[in-house]
């Protein structure tokens, strides 16, 4: 990642946390869906002209009280994020090397408003085509390795803050 992409994240992250923190406003699911945008075009890999490889597995961590309200529905809102990270992956021309999921997590550090994005790409067992590629994790599949870094330590972003109420 570039210096100035790294800075761009940083300075996002200061106003809009203190947005967040001043407001105490709760995430909201476009929110989710925009961070997850991101992420995919974070973490794209380019293979050849043709193909650009991007996470298909995703964790968002949550402040316990939106993860209270928004876990009720994390099913389907899962499906929901799902249908439109393949949906924007389409427009972007990225490809999966497995199916999407997205799954929520409580995180006891985080905040109302604030949550956290991690992901990985995990290869589809039944996907022929796609190269397969060695399971998330290092020794005895702890994670950290490739894949999602560790919940302590996020991948160098700082947790994303909702928007402002209008």
């Amino acid at each position: 990642m570039g210096v100035l992409k790294k800075f761009e994240q940083r300075l996002e992250g200061l106003v809009n946390g203190t947005f967040a923190k001043v407001f105490k406003s709760e995430v909201q699911p476009v929110e989710i869906a925009g961070a997850l945008q991101r992420e995919c075009d974070n973490n794209a890999t380019i293979w050849n002209r043709d193909r650009t490889v991007v996470p298909n597995d995703f964790i968002v961590e949550l402040s316990t009280p939106d993860f209270e309200r928004l876990s009720p529905y994390s099913g389907q809102l899962g499906d929901e994020l799902a249908s439109m990270v393949r949906d924007y992956a389409k427009q972007q021309r990225y490809t999966f090397m497995g199916p999407i999921k997205v799954h929520l997590e409580k995180a006891d550090d985080l905040d109302t408003g604030l949550y956290r994005v991690r992901s990985r790409t995990l290869a589809s067992s039944s996907d022929q085509q796609a190269p397969q590629r060695a399971p998330a994790g290092g020794p005895a599949g702890r994670p950290g390795g490739y894949g999602y870094p560790p919940a302590a330590q996020p991948s160098g972003a700082p947790p994303m803050p909702a928007a402002p109420p209008p």
